[in-house]
């Protein structure tokens, strides 16, 4: 069965897999509990909360360092629920689901639920071929030498195309929407009205900012920077670790089931919230972050599914083997 498998696309192995699975299994796996979403956010916060007063009460240069980190890595931790929040496992009611991710986690972070759920679930929709929308982070095509590869891992050479793959504007670069003025403007009023939690919250916490006994400028340094450097790096990171092979992209994409365990400090910075059982979330999106490990017993026992132990190791090895002798993808 194994080497039937092996000829056959991502999505067939995944298709196989979630039928291998014990039904009753899932089905507890799939469980939302509601007030995880509550503790999980009000944590998250809190340790955010805490670091910003910190400096405020002693704003000393490593205070701002740990306030840094701390917030960027909480950040981070928001950003995740709310990738929960796309398949509507933050919480079973899904107006409130939705609420909670527009405001406890995107809005903050300059982000919108809409074009993320319309953008994420494509990738989960099309993994492992070319009509996924993320593919170009999985492949080693464009990053295929060591410099390359160190320009992606700065988030420098994909920052734009992320950026711009999830708002309302990103479906104007598809084939098939005609590019006429009046497309144009609905995508701005689209961007305009999905990004309502944004100007609300980001009001908030420059206000915030603005009234501590600290520089303003600090909501540049404690909350804006950790965006790029804590939440959009290590992400794209991430992405790349869960799905790449070293090999030829086409020859590797039916082997892009992948799932880390890595070590606590590596998980606190690149998959906070159990986002390191990836193929897991692959296979069952909608299993909710704390389920994951439930899921991880069963998988990790599947030979279509790659385990790793170190995203730092797998990076290395990487750059190590680069350049590799590659047929054209896209």
């Amino acid at each position: 069965m194994t080497a039937i498998l092996c000829d056959r696309d991502l999505p067939a192995i995944q298709h196989h897999l979630r039928h291998a699975a014990n039904p009753t299994q899932v089905q507890q796996w799939l469980q939302v509990r509601p007030y995880r979403a509550y503790r999980d956010l009000a944590g998250n916060w809190l340790a955010i909360a805490l670091a910003i007063a910190l400096v405020a009460t002693y704003p000393v240069w490593w205070t701002i360092v740990l306030a840094f980190l701390i917030v960027g890595t909480r950040q981070y931790a928001l950003f995740i629920l709310a990738h929960d929040a796309i398949h509507y496992s933050l919480h079973p009611h899904r107006q409130v689901n939705d609420n909670l991710a527009r405001w406890g986690a995107y809005g903050p972070m300059f982000m919108a639920l809409e074009d993320a759920r319309r953008n994420h679930l494509l990738h989960h929709r099309y993994a492992g071929t070319a009509d996924d929308p993320d593919r170009y982070i999985h492949t080693l095509s464009g990053k295929n030498d060591p410099i390359a590869f160190l320009l992606f891992c700065s988030g420098l050479a994909t920052f734009g195309k992320t950026v711009l793959k999830v708002t309302p504007f990103g479906k104007l670069r598809s084939p098939s929407p005609s590019r006429d003025r009046g497309s144009v403007s609905k995508a701005l009023q689209d961007y305009l009205n999905t990004r309502r939690p944004v100007f609300v919250c980001q009001a908030l916490i420059f206000s915030v900012f603005l009234f501590l006994p600290t520089p303003w400028w600090l909501y540049l340094v404690l909350w804006i920077a950790p965006i790029y450097f804590l939440v959009f790096v290590p992400d794209e990171i991430r992405a790349f670790c869960d799905h790449a092979v070293i090999a030829d992209d086409r020859a590797g994409d039916r082997q892009r089931l992948v799932t880390f365990c890595p070590s606590f400090l590596e998980a606190m910075v690149f998959s906070p919230h159990q986002m390191n059982y990836h193929a897991e979330h692959h296979l069952w999106p909608a299993i909710p972050h704390y389920n994951l490990p439930k899921a991880h017993r069963w998988v990790k026992l599947q030979p279509e599914v790659t385990l790793r132990y170190s995203y730092l190791r797998f990076l290395w090895q990487v750059t190590r083997s680069l350049p590799l002798k590659m047929e054209d993808s896209k």
